[in-house]
This record gives C-alpha cells, structure tokens and sequence, in this order.
C-alpha cells in the first residue's frame, strides 16, 4: 500500500468511523471533537499514532532500517508484557490480526491496521452468516424423508460389551 489519501480516507472510516467528504478539493473528517481537514496519517508519524493506540499496535525495528508494525488479537487490550507478544508470534494464530513491514513507520501502522480491520470484518461477517444459517436450519420443517427410525430389533442387535 502506498501512502496518500485513499489509505487516509480508509483509516477514518474504517479504524475510526468518521465521516469522509470533499468541499472545495479538500478532505475531511467528522472527528469526535468535530470537523477538520483529513489527517496524514499514512505519512506523518504524529497521526499514525492515534491509530497505532487506538489499534494497539506495535512497532519494533528490524534489520536494514526497515520496521515491523503489528495488531494483536481483537479481544487483547495490549500485551501485558513483551514476553507475551513474543509467546503470541510464535504461537502463530493471526486469525484477526495485521501486520506490514518496510521503511515507512507511518504507513506501515495504517496498513497492519487495515489488515487487521478487514480480517476482522470478514471473522463477523461468516459468524453472522453462520448464525443465520443455523437459525434457519434450526426453524425448517423436517420432511419424513430427514427422519430416521431405528425399530427395536436394530436397537438390540447392537454389542453392548
């Protein structure tokens, strides 16, 4: 993902769900403390802050200059200690999580973020599913044909050993 406003405009809405619009070729957002010109955040490290704490997002340096941004699991409030998201890495269950790594902090954040948010969309949108199917299915009528009847000789025939 390269950083600019379409990466910007997603992380508003989608990370924290503003309102997005254009007046006069500018953007802007419906923040909680009213509206304002779209932030950078996919450029500027001060933005991509609000989304690494609202995330919980981690960032740690690799080798070559480069930076590895990670989102933990959605039902973690932050790890309780840098031995915990180490244990969590080699566990390896990225379910709902995201994660980016290159040479630009700022855009690195907002694409873990975005990962994990899609994940995340994806995890509830085939539970909601799932859910409906199995209400459906619990609410069908059955036809003679789904049900079985076991006559009493099967049912004694069995070894009961």
């Amino acid at each position: 993902m390269r950083p600019g406003r379409e990466i910007d405009t997603r992380i508003a809405r989608e990370v924290f769900g503003h309102r997005v619009w254009a007046q006069n070729k500018v953007l802007f957002e419906n923040a909680e403390k009213g509206d304002r010109p779209l932030r950078n955040y996919s450029k500027e490290i001060e933005w991509a802050m609000d989304v690494a704490r609202k995330m919980k997002v981690a960032l740690l340096p690799v080798a070559g200059g480069q930076w590895f941004a990670f989102v933990g699991p959605d039902a973690m409030g932050g790890w309780e200690s840098p031995q915990a998201m180490l244990q969590f890495l080699e566990a390896g269950n990225f379910n709902d999580c995201g994660a980016a790594v290159g040479d630009n902090p700022a855009a690195l954040i907002c694409e873990a973020a975005l990962k994990a948010t899609e994940k995340r969309q994806q995890a509830q949108a085939l539970a909601t599913a799932a859910s409906e199917d199995s209400a459906a299915a619990g609410s069908a009528p059955h036809s003679p044909a789904d049900l079985s009847v076991v006559s009493s000789d099967e049912k004694s025939s069995g070894d009961l050993h």
